[in-house]
């Protein structure tokens, strides 16, 4: 009976590093989708800095 207890013991802490595994590995991956989002829009939040920058000039410079 103590032989199966351990190894109850034993399979259920393997369960639980498996859950515990899973929950990284989703972790990891919304992780890995946000920097691929964040990839992707960077050169677009960039190009509207620099049109913004460039209106602000010439707006100024018009003024003038």
């Amino acid at each position: 009976m103590l032989q199966n207890d351990r190894e109850n013991l034993e399979l259920e802490r393997l369960q639980n590093e498996i859950r515990k595994l899973v929950v990284e590995r989703l972790k990891l991956m919304a992780e890995e989708r946000k920097f691929k989002r964040e990839k992707f829009w960077y050169p677009v939040d960039v190009g509207t800095g620099v049109l913004t920058a460039i209106a602000a000039v010439f707006s100024l410079l018009a003024k003038l």
